[in-house]
């Protein structure tokens, strides 16, 4: 089998900006591939290598199975959009069917980008989604709980946040606040936001966050349904085991080692991600 033709980086782009855009168009094909996407909506997206203050989102309008590295919009930490037509607030007078081809982008998109990239100099890539289950269980009193083993490698990195639509100042400083010191921000009622230095890093956590809440939501269900309690894992046991996970020799805990698979994967499948 021949490999699949990779495009090289446009002259108007660096070569680490590109190298960049194919890791970000890789992320929302594998977003699409194991079904965590929400139609158009959410988002993901990169810091640019080599320009700390610029970061990479996709268009709005765009589903995630249709993204390519040349479709990616450059803004700035500013919030200023470098590379495509402008923002798109939200007003209801655009017409995207008269903006075909044109690669706009959600005001919401370039504040998370702001915001993330902004408070966080050692985050390369972020999550945004609307799991169900996520959403399920921040709808809980307790959160997620010690019932999975995802739970355990990913409870000191999250937090939790009230859903508030209007992103204003006083939202802003919160969310800063909450990204500051974790890596996974649970939104009550709402999603979840996962960042990584990588985006093997940060697809790891959103994926093992979306099982853990998933396992939780079927195991309150099955218990509910036989009349008993959920069995929980004792605090104790819990710390045990992660300490064995981190000193662990064969785990990584940063989705390195499935990340090269899930390019393998991509390249046979959708190889047009990379162009």
């Amino acid at each position: 089998m021949s490999s699949p033709a990779v495009a090289e980086a446009p002259s108007r782009h660096a070569e680490a900006e590109w190298a960049t855009r194919v890791e970000l168009a890789a992320l929302y094909r594998v977003m699409h591939l194991y079904g965590m996407t929400d139609i158009a909506n959410q988002e993901v997206g990169a810091r640019v290598r080599g320009e700390p203050d610029c970061f990479l989102i996709h268009p709005y309008g765009l589903l995630f199975e249709e993204v390519r590295a040349s479709d990616l919009v450059k803004v700035s930490l500013d919030g200023v959009v470098i590379d495509g037509p402008g923002i798109w607030a939200g007003s209801g007078r655009e017409s995207f069917v008269a903006r075909a081809g044109e690669r706009w982008v959600s005001d919401g998109g370039v504040n998370l980008g702001t915001w993330i990239f902004g408070t966080r100099p050692d985050c390369g890539f972020f999550i945004h989604a609307h799991c169900e289950d996520v959403m399920a269980v921040s709808a809980t009193e307790g959160g997620l709980r010690p019932v999975s083993q995802a739970y355990i490698y990913l409870r000191e990195h999250i937090a939790y946040l009230g859903y508030d639509f209007a992103e204003d100042d006083e939202y802003a400083a919160l969310f800063r606040e909450a990204i500051a010191g974790h890596d996974i921000v649970v939104s009550h009622h709402h999603g979840y936001y996962a960042l990584g230095r990588s985006a093997a890093e940060a697809f790891f956590r959103a994926f093992y966050l979306c099982q853990a809440c998933s396992v939780q939501v079927k195991a309150a269900a099955t218990a509910a349904g036989a009349g008993e309690h959920l069995r929980e894992m004792d605090p104790q046991r819990v710390a045990m085991i992660e300490d064995q996970m981190r000193a662990s020799a064969h785990y990584h805990y940063d989705g390195s080692t499935e990340w090269a698979t899930l390019l393998r994967k991509l390249d046979r499948t959708c190889p047009d991600y990379r162009t």
